[in-house]
């Protein structure tokens, strides 16, 4: 179970696995997970429940009531992976942090990445934490020699560079609130803002065409956020633009 729109490897990872993929739909006026529709879907066959917060791609998040209140009806048996990728970009004051939830529920698993924040995408290293019965049966079926010693060097560097991080990150966060203003989209909690809507892909032609590419999906246009002039670039581009 997991929702969507949200990662595109979640039904891809079911698929593989042999499972059946049960993704359910985002709320329609938040872009927000909708829990109760999940638990709704657990039957005695759930083994595997994905959460994304903040969500990739509407950077919605849940609180920490909303989690407690889904945890308390999620049946010990089910493993629920709280995905945290963007982790680094979540401003919300009121959240489940993984490194806390995995304290309080054996079956909770954090996962983070390296590849957003950190900027490591191209070397594809990310890691898991929690119940260390569930560690060990997720190393059992571990693709052998996934991360190489470039990318074990390059996170552990990565780590020793928090002042840096932190100072990215900031530019993002304000830069996204600048974006998500000009361009009316919802508060994201992510590196990114989310323009729902059908006409995703015209918006994504166009923008190109200035200069400037973002990611087209069906359910509408996710936008990435970086520097202070790549905003002047989208903002400018955004006004030559036909966006009704």
């Amino acid at each position: 179970i997991f929702p969507w729109r949200s990662f595109e490897a979640y039904p891809i990872f079911a698929r593989v696995a042999g499972a059946t993929a049960v993704p359910i739909p985002l709320v329609a006026d938040t872009q927000g997970h909708d829990l109760e529709a999940m638990i709704a879907a657990i039957t005695d066959r759930t083994r595997l429940i994905f959460l994304c917060n903040p969500n990739n791609p509407s950077g919605t998040t849940f609180t920490e009531a909303e989690f407690e209140a889904f945890m308390e009806r999620v049946p010990d048996t089910i493993v629920v992976g709280l995905d945290e990728a963007y982790f680094e970009f979540n401003r919300a004051v009121d959240t489940p942090v993984s490194t806390e939830a995995v304290q309080r529920y054996a079956n909770v698993v954090g996962l983070r990445t390296f590849s957003k924040a950190y900027g490591l995408a191209g070397l594809r290293i990310g890691y898991a934490f929690g119940n260390p019965e569930i560690i060990n049966a997720m190393n059992k079926v571990a693709i052998p020699f996934a991360v190489s010693s470039v990318a074990q060097a390059a996170a552990i560097a990565s780590l020793n560079s928090a002042d840096e991080l932190l100072e990215r990150t900031e530019e993002v966060v304000v830069e996204r609130q600048r974006a998500a203003q000009a361009l009316g989209a919802a508060p994201s909690q992510a590196n990114f803002i989310w323009l729902p809507g059908d006409n995703a892909a015209q918006l994504a032609e166009q923008l190109a065409a200035q200069g400037v590419v973002i990611r087209a999906f069906p359910e509408g246009a996710r936008i990435t956020i970086t520097t202070a002039e790549d905003t002047e670039k989208l903002l400018t581009a955004w006004e030559v633009i036909d966006h009704g």
